[in-house]
C-alpha cells in the first residue's frame, strides 16, 4: 500500500497515453485533498544543458517542442559526459526532492524516469551501454509504484505517428524486460498495463492508492 509520500512513476512508448493517465491519476489525487508534484523525467535541480547555451526558458521550450528520438548524437565520450550529469542530477536531486517534498507528505509523480536511459537512450540523444545504465541504477531510489503504459501497436500510430511500427514493438518489448527483471526480489512495484480503455487503466493503478486517498 501507497503511503502519503509515495514516489510514483509513468513509463510509456510516445502514444501510450501516458501523459493522459498521468494527469488524471494526479487530479484524482489532488480532488482527495493531497499533495502531489509532478517531475518530468529527472528531479531537475540541475538545468537542462542546453539551458547553459540557450537561457532556461528557450531551452525548455526547445525540448518540449522536439519529437523524441531524433537527435543525431553519435559520440560515445560525449554521451557518457551527459549522462554522468543526468545520473548526477538524480543522485543529488533525490536529496533535495526527499527533503523538500516526501517528508512533507507529497505524492512524487514522474512524468517518465531513468529507466529511459536503460531501454531507450537514443531518446535522450545518448550512445551508451545498457548494462552501464542498469549498474548505476542502484544508487537511484525507485518510485514506489512504477507503471509502465503500452497499447497495440496500431492504436499508438493512431494517436501518434511519431515512430514506426517495428520501434514501437521493440521498446515495448525491452521496457516489459525491464520491469520483470526488476520486479524480482524488489519491494517496489511495476505494473505493466494495456492502456485502451482509459476508465479501466486508472482504476487499475487506483487500485494500488486504496486505503489511503479515500
Amino acid at each position: 500500500m501507497l503511503l502519503n509520500n509515495s514516489v510514483i512513476s509513468f513509463s510509456g512508448v510516445d502514444g501510450a497515453g501516458k501523459t493522459t493517465i498521468l494527469t488524471l491519476v494526479k487530479e484524482s489525487l489532488l480532488a482527495r485533498g493531497h499533495k502531489v508534484v509532478e517531475l518530468r523525467s529527472r528531479p531537475s535541480v540541475l538545468p537542462i544543458l542546453s539551458a547553459f547555451k540557450y537561457g532556461k526558458v528557450r531551452a525548455e521550450h526547445a525540448a518540449s517542442d522536439g519529437l523524441p528520438r531524433q537527435g543525431k548524437n553519435t559520440s560515445k565520450i560525449g554521451s557518457y559526459l551527459r549522462f554522468g550529469y543526468y545520473l548526477t542530477d538524480y543522485i543529488v536531486g533525490q536529496v533535495y526532492i526527499y527533503f523538500k517534498y516526501t517528508r512533507r507528505g507529497y505524492f512524487i509523480v514522474y512524468d517518465r524516469f531513468y529507466y529511459d536511459y536503460i531501454v531507450d537512450p537514443k531518446r535522450a540523444n545518448l550512445v551508451i551501454h545498457e548494462s552501464v545504465a542498469r549498474f548505476f541504477l542502484r544508487f537511484i531510489r525507485e518510485p514506489d509504484l512504477n507503471v509502465f503504459l503500452y497499447a497495440p501497436v496500431e492504436i499508438i500510430i493512431e494517436r501518434k505517428k511519431e515512430l514506426d511500427s517495428a520501434t514501437i514493438r521493440f521498446l515495448t518489448e525491452r521496457y516489459m524486460s525491464l520491469f520483470s527483471d526488476l520486479e524480482i526480489n524488489s519491494r517496489t512495484t511495476y505494473l505493466c498495463i494495456e492502456n485502451i480503455d482509459l476508465s479501466d487503466t486508472l482504476c487499475e493503478i487506483e487500485s494500488y492508492l486504496d486505503g489511503v486517498t479515500t
